[in-house]
């Protein structure tokens, strides 16, 4: 009786040895799969940083136009009162929101 105790028990191990294996693979094939997952996340993210440090570039090139503009606009219309300034300043602004529109409805379209 005792060696066909011995032998149930080495059976049950080798099952039990057999899905610490499968369990095993499985995790290390689920493991694989977020490591893919983790590296095209930190793809995404950094193409995402590039794309936001070019649109801050360019709006800092922009800002930094329309000041040159600006202070060049309230130079030369400086001998004629601010009025003149307000005026095409508001002008210059105004066709700049129009243009923006014009191209942003173009785009969706």
């Amino acid at each position: 009786p005792s060696g066909k105790g011995g032998g149930a028990a080495a059976a049950s191990a080798d099952v039990v040895e057999k899905q610490n294996e499968e369990i095993l693979g499985s995790l290390q094939s689920k493991i694989a799969a977020m490591k893919n997952i983790t590296v095209q996340i930190n793809e995404e993210v950094n193409e995402q940083n590039r794309a936001l440090e070019q649109m801050q570039s360019g709006m800092g090139a922009t800002d930094n136009l329309l000041t040159a503009s600006v202070a060049k606009m309230a130079t030369v219309f400086g001998t004629h009162g601010n009025t003149s300034v307000v005026k095409i300043s508001g002008a210059a602004v105004a066709m700049f929101l129009i243009v923006f529109f014009i191209i942003r409805m173009g785009a969706r379209g």
